[in-house]
């Protein structure tokens, strides 16, 4: 499958929890953040009660103190009309959060608020569907009170949804940008979509496959005439700006649907054309890794990307599959879901940056027995960077490199969550790769952090099925070097590969192939029977050397 932009290498492993693991006492979506310079984290969330007991209404500000570690209280600070006024019609659109920035503009010394709020369709045939404008309000005594411009900033679909960007505490790592007046210091920047916050599911607008970047002096945020659209890069490299909207360029396009519609799909999404996967999230600058990653999602799906600057290159890192509803809450015995408004707040990240925690939102079919994840809630994130050097582990048919060095095992899709098994050591656990779509291809492997040399991949199948659980065709190894995967030289099978239900029942398989040196290896192919997916309960990576 082509995907664009083109895939990152900077990131050698990726993990994310599966289910949100630190909930906390408060109610809505959205929340973005801001980490200000009194050291508390700000948010907005949209549609709930926030940290309170108190009336549900479209916006609500919070003030967030602790650390997943030791644990999250909030307080209301605001909510309504005291935060931001409706821009449009209060019978068509709603206010919505949609970004926040702390940041000193005014040279008091104490940073003020500004929170991007725009107007989303409320009307039932039109219900979140389309963004027609945006505005931007300020707070200067962290949140209790706003004020508000006269009218929206941004209409006619044009950069909708803000996005500031994250650069920590106080914007202190805007001076990675340069200090010479013309960028960093004395900046905010934030990403905007067109059209829409996510798919327009019944296609009002059409779906944000492009994300923008924009600027504006510190001071001077409220006002719409300061800002400035990136426009491409100059000779030199330089970011080049222009305050016409419609001079604006794309720092990323992404036109990928990975659940476009099948006619003999078993749950076919509700986008005509499957969802596109730029939607409201948030781009964070990972100070110890000198990076930019910004968190997407799609109906289904959740999208990491990375950048060394705010206007790119943007690569794409991970696509993590949750699979169609419904979902497991974070109280059932299994937590699988993914979500929406997906942020990584700088507050969160680890003194080396490779640990962090993304911010994500559930609303729809919720059970009463698994829980909801209708509020501020966190789940972990491990980006590992590659390590230094050539492969250096020799030939030990005995030493299944799947165990104990290091290796994260990946899938394009996991039921139930639990890709482990398939390094457990035994085979009465197996996974599969069912989601009820009708998937063109599977696979399953591992990444690592360093180089390795591999010659043979030992899998087991699932136990006997006649649904799928079986390739359709014999399976293809493929590695992975510089972030690209590609088929292994000189491949064959200790025996011929069925491709039909006796290849279920937790039979063995083995492939050999001349020996790679790289840091990922998976198996792929086209998953078999009527549901469309295949299952293992063991996969196994040796460098035997015959």
């Amino acid at each position: 499958m082509t995907q664009t932009p083109p895939a990152s290498d900077f990131f050698a492993t990726v993990q994310i929890e599966e289910g949100a693991s630190v909930r906390t006492d408060s109610d809505g979506d959205l929340w973005p953040t801001a980490w200000a310079d009194d050291g508390h984290l700000y948010t907005a969330n949209g549609d709930g009660a926030g940290f309170s007991d108190g009336e549900y209404t479209d916006i609500v500000v919070s003030r967030i103190e602790g650390t997943p570690e030791t644990g999250l209280t909030g307080e209301r600070l605001a909510a309504g009309r005291d935060v931001a006024p409706i821009w449009g019609d209060p019978a068509l659109v709603n206010s919505k959060p949609t970004g926040i920035v702390a940041v000193d503009g005014n040279g008091d010394g104490r940073d003020e608020l500004y929170l991007a709020v725009q107007d989303l369709a409320c009307t039932p045939e039109r219900i979140f569907d389309e963004a027609p404008a945006a505005g931007v309000v300020a707070s200067d005594d962290y949140g209790r009170t706003w004020r508000a411009p006269d009218g929206p900033m941004f209409t006619d679909h044009l950069f909708t949804t803000v996005m500031f960007l994250d650069l920590g505490r106080s914007q202190e790592h805007a001076r990675v940008l340069g200090t010479d007046g013309t960028e960093g210091v004395g900046f905010v920047y934030a990403y905007g979509l067109d059209g829409n916050w996510r798919t327009s599911m019944r296609q009002v607008v059409p779906d944000p496959q492009e994300l923008f970047l924009a600027r504006v002096p510190a001071g001077r945020v409220l006002d719409r005439d300061a800002w400035e659209f990136w426009t491409g890069t100059g000779p030199d490299g330089g970011a080049r700006w222009s305050p016409r909207i419609e001079d604006k360029r794309a720092v990323l396009t992404d036109r990928r649907r990975p659940y476009a519609p099948a006619a003999d799909a078993a749950t076919v999404p509700r986008a005509p054309e499957g969802p596109s996967v730029i939607a409201q999230g948030g781009v964070v600058y990972v100070a110890p890794l000198r990076r930019f990653v910004y968190s997407s999602w799609c109906e289904f799906t959740f999208e990491l990307y990375e950048a060394p600057a705010p206007w790119g290159p943007w690569r794409h890192v991970h696509s993590h599959d949750f699979g169609p509803f419904p979902w497991t809450g974070p109280l059932g015995p299994h937590p699988r879901h993914g979500g929406y408004g997906t942020t990584i707040p700088s507050k969160f990240i680890s003194a080396d940056g490779q640990d962090m925690w993304l911010q994500s939102n559930w609303f729809v079919r919720a059970s009463s027995y698994s829980g909801s994840a209708y509020h501020f809630s966190l789940r972990r994130v491990r980006l590992g960077v590659p390590e230094p050097g050539a492969a250096t582990n020799s030939p030990d048919p005995r030493r299944n490199l799947a165990r104990g060095t290091g290796a994260v095992p990946i899938a394009r899709m996991t039921r139930s969550g639990h890709p482990e098994v398939l390094a457990d050591g035994s085979t009465e656990r197996a996974e599969d790769s069912w989601n009820g779509s009708a998937k063109t291809h599977d696979h399953w492997g591992y990444t690592w952090t360093r180089r390795y040399r591999v010659d043979t991949v030992r899998w087991v199948s699932g136990a006997r099925d006649y649904n799928g659980g079986w390739f359709a065709e014999p399976p293809v190894v493929e590695v992975r070097r510089a972030g690209r995967w590609q088929p292994v030289r000189e491949q064959r099978l200790d025996r011929p590969y069925p491709a039909d239900p006796t290849a279920t029942g937790r039979r063995a398989f083995t492939a050999r192939f001349a020996p790679e040196e790289c840091d990922g290896v998976r198996l792929v192919g086209p998953p078999g029977g009527w549901a469309r997916y295949t299952t293992l309960s063991e996969l196994e990576v040796y460098l035997a050397d015959g």
